[in-house]
């Protein structure tokens, strides 16, 4: 069975490597850039949490960290930290590069040369649970709310959906039953930027609505369609770990951002040909469910299954696409590249609502997602081939 590629980190290390990613050395901005789009089509992550430590750069396919050294690490009592560290992290099977801030400034060729021979070694040796599945393609499609709240489209959709052929992941959102039960239980529903605000009373109905109701009726839709599936929440397996989201003006209570996703366990599922349904509920390992963007957890599954599978990410809703004209859908933009997508920022051509499904997809797409497609429902069998919707892409 393949680790997880955070070896046990916990929650404190994962923020550690959040600070450090927001601020980069030059070293590692030059190395960043030569690796992260590479010759070898592996796929690097940057400040990656592993068991108590975070590493500078980390392949998981091949087990590959590579570090980099300031002057600070030449002191003697740093030096004995760094190999404790480095044997540790030999431990778990994994190969550690070091080199100095000033070789890569300076010698950035000889650098990539020594770790493009690390590589050739690494990629000829078999690495038992590093080595990926052979490409076999992983869908990861997201259903919009708007199509929860319509039993017929929503027939309509999973129908199509248990038709896709290959593996698969459905991520589903809540639609507006959780609202309107709220409302007649009278408690008080507060949303922030679209965004709920989870109390201690709504994070009880939301959890019964979408981790109850609608992921087993959903499941129970599938079944019928002959499509073995298995509904879960991020609880279920230690399936997707979170934190209680910190906000420096709001409170949104009892909401969860992603901090890990349990690829061990989904893989072992997935390989057993089960469709896992997941609704947008995770917890904290200690004992506190958590309210979470379905859009962004359907990007953290995509993201985590990444070095298994060649994952293709699909948000599907009701609109064609992203528009140019939120009122016309045969505005349909066909393709987004991150400077279009800052253009059409800048010109404040894009809706509001649709900004962070385009930042989740632009994450993904940069942290070894193979494609990402927006598109509409009814068109899920064109959006698995790539013919309808838009797709975000990086710069040609």
């Amino acid at each position: 069975m393949k680790e997880n590629m955070y070896y046990g980190a916990s929650h404190l290390i994962f923020q550690k490597a959040e600070e450090l990613r927001n601020r980069m050395t030059p070293a590692e901005e030059v190395l960043w850039k030569l690796i992260h789009i590479n010759e070898w089509k592996l796929k690097f992550r940057r400040q990656h949490p592993i068991w108590n430590y975070v590493a500078d750069f980390y392949c998981h396919k091949l087990k590959l960290v590579i570090e980099l050294d300031g002057g600070i690490h030449e002191q003697e009592d740093v030096k004995k930290y760094d190999e404790a560290r480095e044997n540790h992290l030999k431990e778990f099977g994994l190969t550690i590069l070091r080199f100095k801030n000033e070789q890569v400034l300076s010698n950035s060729d000889e650098v990539m040369k020594e770790i493009a021979q690390t590589i050739a070694v690494l990629s000829s040796t078999p690495l038992g649970d590093g080595g990926g599945d052979g490409g076999k393609t992983l869908y990861v499609i997201k259903i919009g709310g708007n199509i929860i709240d319509d039993n017929a489209k929503l027939d309509a959709f999973l129908k199509s959906f248990a038709a896709v052929e290959g593996k698969k992941i459905l991520v589903h959102g809540g639609g507006k039953l959780a609202t309107r039960m709220a409302e007649q239980m009278g408690i008080e529903q507060q949303l922030i930027d679209g965004r709920r605000i989870t109390d201690a009373e709504t994070l009880k109905i939301v959890t019964m609505v979408y981790a109850g109701y609608i992921n087993k009726n959903i499941v129970a839709t599938l079944q019928s369609n002959h499509c073995n599936a298995m509904g879960l929440c991020g609880a279920d397996g230690d399936a997707i770990l979170a934190h209680k989201r910190n906000h420096p003006v709001l409170d949104y209570g009892f909401v969860g951002d992603v901090d890990a996703i349990n690829a061990d366990l989904l893989q072992v599922l997935l390989e057993k040909n089960i469709t896992l349904v997941f609704a947008p509920i995770t917890h904290n390992q200690q004992g506190q469910l958590l309210n979470t963007n379905a859009d962004t957890i359907a990007q953290e599954i995509a993201k985590g299954m990444s070095p298994y599978y060649e994952v293709e990410l699909i948000y599907s809703f009701e609109k064609s696409g992203v528009l140019l004209d939120a009122n016309d859908d045969n505005t349909v933009i066909p393709e987004i590249t991150p400077a279009y997508y800052k253009e059409l920022k800048a010109g404040k051509k894009i809706f509001d609502g649709m900004i962070p499904k385009l930042d989740n997809a632009f994450a993904a797409l940069d942290n070894g997602v193979q494609k990402v497609i927006i598109g509409k429902a009814e068109q899920l069998p064109q959006l698995v081939e790539g013919t309808a919707g838009t797709s975000i892409i990086h710069e040609r």
